[in-house]
């Protein structure tokens, strides 16, 4: 099949499910359309998002974090917890050939603490970028690394997710690691703050001094022991998210059963390879195989009560701001406009 008819077919499927799901869903149908405009275009190669785990290996020990942190930690049929280990760099970017020759492909690298292995990310993160079929490299971080261990890296298709650990690390310290890292040349979509009642007070001045550096603070509580947010946990991400991330992050309105995209645009794969069409771990298979797992065909009901993934449930029903290609780019820029209406409002008061 071809890649106009392919695009075609697939609104074609949209359009059906969601005159099934939704009376007058032609309109719902429609709405879509912008989104499936730039990922599956009439007349180019669509854009897949891959989700990659690549370790579990971190240099960390937050108290919170449920993953092993050990590189060697066993996960079963003789694999280890990090992606290097279990298979050589060169069958990796095999399997990458073999899989998006012909598509584009927007990725995210997550961990455990992804860039700790630096023997093996850069060549990776080289290669990658290198290729004219990949959009966009997201990588998350705690940004602990010092930006002249990555002097030959390739950065201009990454952006990277910094996660603020007050556990783990001090304010001057982590602002010193953001500054170096902005001097590097690095692009940073935001700063992840993990907080909890100790520290929640310094979130506004967090926030204003990570301004100053033009990069956007996003609130991130722990949930407490009832799986809960606190009132003033809610005050403040009400505050400070749009609507949409604000109804999915706290968990108080439910994806389940609404359409939407991620499924047919997205695989989620771990350190061992075992890969996963998003959301749905029922469509399996090996990043080795000769073939993925089967993509829906169109928009899918969600099966999932609660999603506080930007990947995921940015692609939901309702939501049609992925007309890039890079979710956290797009989102980025969202926060820092809303970051500057927020100081237009203070200034006038």
């Amino acid at each position: 099949m071809g890649i106009r008819q392919s695009q075609l077919t697939l609104r074609g499927a949209l359009a059906d499910l969601m005159r099934k799901l939704h009376p007058g869903g032609s309109r719902t149908a429609d709405a879509f359309l912008p989104v499936l405009d730039v990922w599956r275009p009439r007349d180019g190669a669509p854009t897949h998002l891959l989700r990659w785990m690549i370790t579990q290996w971190c240099n960390y020990d937050c108290p919170y974090c449920p993953q092993t942190h050990d590189r060697h930690a066993p996960k079963g049929e003789g694999k280890t917890a990090h992606a290097f280990d279990n298979y050589p760099l060169e069958q990796w970017l095999e399997a990458f050939d073999r899989h998006f020759t012909g598509k584009r492909l927007s990725l995210v690298i997550t961990g455990g603490e992804s860039m700790i292995d630096r023997k093996a990310m850069v060549p990776l993160l080289n290669t990658l970028s290198a290729r004219d079929n990949t959009d966009s490299i997201r990588i998350d971080t705690n940004a602990w690394w010092k930006p002249e261990q990555y002097a030959d890296l390739d950065r201009s298709k990454i952006i990277l997710m910094c996660t603020f650990h007050p556990s783990q690390v001090t304010e001057e310290k982590f602002f010193e690691r953001i500054e170096a890292i902005l001097a590097a040349g690095f692009r940073i979509g935001m700063v992840n703050y993990v907080m909890n009642a100790d520290n929640l007070p310094r979130y506004e001045h967090y926030r204003e001094r990570m301004a100053r550096l033009g990069v956007p603070l996003h609130p991130n509580p722990l949930w407490g022991e009832g799986g809960e947010y606190a009132p003033a946990d809610l005050e403040l991400l009400r505050a400070s998210l749009p609507a949409l991330d604000f109804d999915y992050r706290t968990g108080l309105v439910s994806p389940k059963d609404k359409a939407c995209l991620f499924p047919s645009l997205a695989w989620e794969m771990d350190f061992r390879g075992d890969i996963h069409v998003g959301c749905h771990k029922g469509r399996r298979g090996s990043f080795f195989d000769d073939s993925l797992p089967a993509l829906f065909g169109g928009p899918t009901p969600c099966p999932a009560m609660k999603c506080a993934c930007l990947d995921k449930y940015s692609f939901i029903e309702g939501s049609v701001r992925n007309t890039g290609t890079n979710p956290l780019a797009v989102y980025g820029d969202m926060l820092r406009e809303r970051e500057q209406v927020l100081q237009q409002k203070f200034q006038k008061v």
